[in-house]
């Protein structure tokens, strides 16, 4: 599986070049990081439908942008750490920041609007109009009908 963007742009967002270990780090960030988003959105989407390849420019750019965020998150700060002092050394891990490569809310939402896809939803059918309904109804021992008002939505 191709990632969804290249290691030279990794490397443009963080300001440096990777060689050798990192280098193969790198790859395999993207590779996470694109899994993640071809989970999201779909397998099919941004392939060639003769050849079933990646064509890399029908790729929106906000969906670049996602991966190459979470493949930074992940090379900055692999352990996941949300605090780290140097002084008696102290680290602190929330529950928020996670290790390794992951999307949060808001990268999902993007991916959603990017492909169009706004999740699960109902459609109402009415417009929740009131309609009164008189109903005439009688006792068991024969008296004259009396009203009884019902509401159907």
């Amino acid at each position: 599986m191709e990632p969804l963007a290249t290691v030279s742009d990794l490397e443009a967002r963080l300001g440096r070049t990777f060689a050798g270990e990192e280098l193969t780090r790198a790859n395999a960030v993207l590779e996470d990081a694109t899994a993640l988003v071809r989970d999201e959105v779909g397998y099919a989407l941004w392939l060639d439908p003769d050849t079933e390849e990646l064509v890399i420019a029908l790729v929106p750019g906000s969906v670049r942008a996602v991966v190459l965020r979470a493949a930074e998150r992940a090379i900055r700060n692999p352990g996941g750490f949300s605090s780290e002092s140097s002084g008696d050394y102290t680290y602190q891990r929330t529950g928020t920041q996670q290790p390794g490569v992951f999307l949060t809310d808001g990268e999902l939402r993007i991916l959603r609007r990017a492909t169009g896809r706004k999740g699960l939803w109902t459609q109402p059918v009415t417009r929740g109009d009131m309609y009164p309904n008189t109903v005439f109804l009688e006792d068991s021992f024969g008296c004259e009908l009396f009203p009884v008002d019902t509401i159907y939505d």
